[in-house]
């Protein structure tokens, strides 16, 4: 076997199912980008039906078809079109990489109660009811992967004050990840969350924008920069491809060392 096709087998997707959460922009559309590179036939969701179509066209050349699928997470009869939607369409699910997200920047003492329960219900209630939904999906798979989009602030306490409810939120994704991991781990499903430092997305631009907020978030980073949001690739593939067939119920940060401190 030559070195391209064992990189081939370990890495690549060809034939397999995924569906990409918050896929209108930013982490979520570079993470298409590299499963429709790596030959996954895709389900692509966000709100925003013209930026779903834009990707859609621009990664028709890919090796793996992409599918548009508007839908809002916040409303609970779109996750069971979902899970029709990927069944009628792709024919099933292997992979399912839950991006959607939300924020809200509010002291804890000041933030009303819906603010908190709209943060936390998006960020890990939904995912749990997603997940759940395709689970059959993932079941019949034999080889299901769940990725699920975290937080440095899932891993830790934010360093901008405003952000309580967008890190409870994520600390609770990191547990829901490691018990999906324990109890789906006999389906043949594994379970495994990112956590993203400082990328320059929309979630992100107020604050990279400023310049005292700017130079405050690579004082937090070894490497001094923010990252690019296809360095975010590689991780993503990994967890997604028969290479992490016994990785299950961790968390890989892709933060240019902010966690190392």
């Amino acid at each position: 076997m030559d070195s391209k096709d064992y990189l081939h087998q370990l890495f690549g997707c060809q034939g397999r199912k995924a569906i990409v959460t918050g896929a209108s922009s930013g982490l979520g559309a570079a993470m298409a980008r590299v499963l429709a590179s790596a030959g996954a036939d895709l389900l692509v969701v966000a709100r925003r039906q013209e930026r779903l179509a834009a990707l859609v066209a621009e990664l028709a050349a890919c090796e793996g078809s992409v599918h548009a699928h508007p839908a809002d997470l916040a409303d609970p009869a779109a996750l069971v079109g979902i899970a029709d939607r990927a069944r009628s369409t792709l024919g099933g699910c292997d992979i399912l990489v839950a991006n959607a997200g939300t924020a809200d920047r509010v002291r804890l003492e000041e933030m009303p109660e819906e603010n908190f329960d709209a943060v936390v219900d998006l960020n890990l209630k939904v995912q749990w009811q997603l997940a759940k939904a395709l689970f059959p999906l993932l079941r019949d798979s034999t080889a299901g992967r769940v990725v699920n989009i975290a937080s440095i602030y899932g891993l830790g306490a934010s360093v901008i004050n405003g952000l309580g409810a967008y890190t409870i939120s994520k600390h609770g994704l990191i547990g829901l990840t490691r018990s999906q991991a324990a109890e789906w781990a006999k389906h043949g499903i594994t379970a495994n969350a990112i956590a993203p430092g400082y990328f320059p997305t929309e979630l992100t631009e107020s604050a990279l924008e400023n310049d005292n907020m700017n130079t405050r978030l690579r004082a937090f980073t070894p490497q001094d920069r923010f990252g690019r949001p296809e360095e975010l690739g590689p991780a993503l593939l990994f967890l997604a491809s028969p290479a992490s067939s016994y990785v299950n119920g961790t968390v890989i940060p892709v933060d240019g060392g902010w966690t190392a401190w």
